[in-house]
């Protein structure tokens, strides 16, 4: 079980990139993903949460026997992503997929996993993960008040304005 799971975005707007950050007793995991990805994360998430009953956060944390399993440190871009519910313990498990081959790595760097990796956190860890994550997705660029379309700071071309002018009318 993940003792913390985080999203955040990184960059300035425009130019930013998105990731998961789970970390645990048996190491880390970083997932980069698209805006998008993030997005659709967090909504499926809320959904899963709001249409299951809220049930009582597990007392222990899952642990592997000492020696089972060398210590976990990934980190990629993610391809396919999936989300599981455990509606008896409440538990939440991600599981990505990267998206291209694990390339060779040195020692003590993070690696490209060969398989997915699965993390698996508590309801109100992953309520957590839903606010950070939305809280990110919605930090970036402003939206032009006529076409919707995002405002770089070194300007933006309306299509709205069909190129008249250079800065928009406020909206009405």
């Amino acid at each position: 079980m993940a003792d913390s799971v985080e999203a955040e975005a990184v960059g300035v707007p425009g130019k930013r990139t998105f990731k998961v950050t789970a970390t645990s007793q048996r190491g880390s995991a970083v997932v980069w993903m698209e805006k998008e990805q993030l997005f659709e994360m967090a909504v499926a998430i809320k959904r899963i949460l709001s249409t299951r009953a809220d049930a009582d956060e597990p007392t222990a944390t899952v642990e592997s026997a000492p020696g089972s399993a060398p210590p976990v440190e990934a980190e990629f871009k993610a391809g396919e992503m999936s989300l599981r519910h455990d509606a008896g313990s409440g538990i939440l498990t991600l599981e990505a997929a990267p998206i291209e081959p694990a390339p060779e790595a040195d020692a003590g760097e993070f690696v490209v996993p060969p398989s997915p990796v699965r993390f698996s956190f508590t309801r109100t860890a992953a309520l957590a993960l839903v606010d950070k994550a939305l809280e990110a997705w919605a930090a970036g660029r402003k939206r032009c008040p006529l076409c919707g379309g995002p405002i770089d700071p070194e300007g933006h071309f309306c299509v709205k304005t069909n190129g008249h002018r250079e800065t928009p009318l406020p909206p009405r």
